[in-house]
């Protein structure tokens, strides 16, 4: 009787790692590579408006307008590809992206000491270059976490495949296991994105550490009852 309670501690135990696990290595792989493509494709965009200035194919007010318009519109998009987790923590960063007067006050304030209508009209070339080239310039300190996220979720991702591969290989009925593996991870996948989606609405979109305690919690008690709900049907 021990032995039985004993080893289904353990296997409650290893589901609800498990579920936590692989609810946040899925979120962590996946906004490293949101992070990468807004990365790239800001930089592109750079590139690409930098060139046309230099060829004098568009103006550099007219182009830094542009640049600045296009990259809000990809950070915003890239924001809904962005996990819940995620997406909290690039609002609580920044909730919206800067306005061309924000830039242009911003960029002469650093240049020249002064209010960007004060300047002469070579000095805000000047500005409007520098908003064109720091659309294409990632944060190091975002980047670096964002790498270091991609390589948390690859490991907590091998975590969830180790704890499956033991709950199968020591269960005596391997073809259930394999499906009661299938329903916690499912379940508390479920149960992470509800509890971030809960979390989030009470705590608002920019509260990281809020949004991450929902997923947690909302991950553990989806796996629980995808556990509970498989034993008593199965």
């Amino acid at each position: 009787m021990n032995q039985n309670y004993d080893r289904d501690m353990l296997e409650a135990s290893l589901s609800q790692t498990e579920s936590t696990a692989f609810n946040f290595a899925q979120r962590y792989i996946n906004d490293g590579k949101v992070r990468q493509s807004y990365i790239s494709q800001t930089r592109k965009l750079s590139q690409e408006y930098r060139a046309r200035v230099s060829a004098g194919s568009i103006s550099a007010e007219d182009a830094a307008k542009e640049v600045q318009s296009i990259r809000n519109e990809i950070l915003e998009a890239q924001r809904l590809r962005s996990s819940d987790i995620g997406r909290a923590k690039a609002i609580s960063l920044k909730k919206t992206g800067l306005t061309l007067d924000d830039l242009t006050t911003k960029y002469a304030k650093e240049k020249f000491k002064k209010p960007f209508t004060d300047l002469p009209v070579h000095q805000k070339n000047l500005v409007y270059s520098e908003i064109i080239d720091s659309s294409g310039r990632p944060r190091p300190s975002v980047n670096a976490a964002a790498r270091r996220y991609s390589a948390l979720g690859r490991g907590l991702l091998v975590v969830t495949i180790g704890i499956a591969i033991y709950n199968i290989t020591t269960a005596d009925n391997k073809a259930r296991a394999t499906v009661r593996e299938g329903a916690i991870i499912g379940g508390g996948f479920a149960g992470g994105a509800a509890g971030g989606a809960v979390a989030g609405l009470a705590c608002g979109p920019g509260a990281p550490v809020c949004v991450t305690v929902g997923v947690f919690v909302g991950g553990a008690l989806g796996a629980l009852g995808a556990d509970l709900s498989f034993g008593w049907y199965l």
